[in-house]
Order: structure tokens, then sequence, then C-alpha cells
């Protein structure tokens, strides 16, 4: 099971990975301004510094695998808001939902891992940050290929202009 939890961080390092490198390819997609860069870079975090700490309480002391699922599912919808955003509120709204839905995915799931075998936290804890290095560093590479290959930011490539 701990393989589920190591490969959660991978996938969420590796959307985060892609996400920091795709963003000028986004704004000149889009047509962003630096202004609205500012806010999609700042306000979803903002936010989800207000609500992740409700949900690693509410992890404590209620179902947390159930939260992980929901985050999972709302993780995976967010991708789709951005993967088909044609403007900047809609890709906005795409990653205020996707900061705190990795915040239920991934940091339940390290507290899970950590949880499934309290004597083995240091290599779990090596296990983890090895997966996530792993993610942070293929995501720009498959970003790369991506653009090489002339998929682009997303699978199907528009434009607003």
């Amino acid at each position: 099971m701990s393989w589920i939890y190591l490969l959660i961080e991978f996938i969420d390092e590796l959307v985060f990975g892609v996400g920091e490198v795709a963003l000028p390819v986004i704004r000149d997609d889009l047509h962003l301004t630096y202004t609205q860069i500012g806010f999609l870079l700042s306000l979803p975090g903002v936010l989800a510094a207000f609500i992740e700490p409700f949900i690693g309480i509410l992890g404590d002391v209620w179902r947390r695998r159930t939260l992980i699922l929901l985050g999972g599912i709302l993780f995976t919808v967010s991708l789709a808001i951005t993967s088909i955003s044609t403007t900047f509120y809609i890709l906005l709204f795409s990653f205020i939902l996707f900061f705190p839905s990795s915040g239920a995915f991934v940091s339940l799931s390290q507290a899970s891992l950590m949880d499934s075998e309290p004597t083995r936290h240091e290599q779990n804890m090596a296990r983890w940050t090895f997966a996530g290095s792993l993610g942070v560093l293929s995501g720009p590479l498959l970003l790369g290929l991506f653009v090489f290959l002339g998929v682009g930011w997303r699978s199907r490539s528009r434009s607003c202009g």
C-alpha cells in the first residue's frame, strides 16, 4: 500500500514541475498579463493556507482515506479544468481548486504513509523525498518533450487570440 502514497507524491510533484515551467507558455497561449500571473502564483496558495489546516485536523479525527480520495478526485478535476481553460478566470478557479485538493491528497497521504510503519519514519521520509524529487525532475523534462513534439502544454493546444 505504501507504493500508492509514493506514487501520489510523485504525481503531485510532476504536476507542480510541469506547471511552474509551463507558465510562460500558458501566459502566451491565454494572453495573460504579469499581474494575472502574480494572482495565479499567490492567491491560490494564500487561500489554501487557510483551508489546509482544517483538512489536516479533519484527516486526524475522521476518515482520512475518504479525504485522500476526495482530494484526488478534486485534484484530477482541477487539472481537467486547467487543460480546458480559455480565460484567466477559469484558470484561476482551477488553481484555487487545485491547491487545497493537492493538500488533502498529498499531505494526508504522507501522514498515512508515516502512520503505516511507525518504526520506519526515516526510511519512509527518504522514500517520500525521493519520489517527490523524481516528480519535480520529470515534470520539466516531460513538458520539454511535449513542446518538442508539438503537443504544447495541454493535449489540444488552443489559440485564444
